[in-house]
């Protein structure tokens, strides 16, 4: 089985800004791509609202250097 790694920012995570909260699942983007592809392509969403490309965000309350944290998140 393929998979595809959705792996980005406040988009990914599903964030609303209408009601400043999350759509809900079945209407986020990683959602709406696996139904598109079917059950052949397993697609795993890793967003984080607030996620920088490349930047530390010192006043975040996690790590949300994008570039940093990838490899981690590539080899779990």
């Amino acid at each position: 089985m393929k998979t595809v790694l959705c792996y980005g920012d406040s988009l990914t995570w599903g964030y609303d800004a209408a009601s400043l909260d999350r759509h809900p699942l079945k209407d986020r983007w990683p959602s709406v791509l696996q139904a598109t592809l079917g059950g052949d392509i397993q697609v795993i969403a890793e967003g984080l609202n607030g996620r920088t490309t490349a930047f530390d965000d010192h006043l975040a309350g996690a790590d949300r250097n994008g570039a940093r944290v990838l490899p981690t998140v590539l080899m779990t």
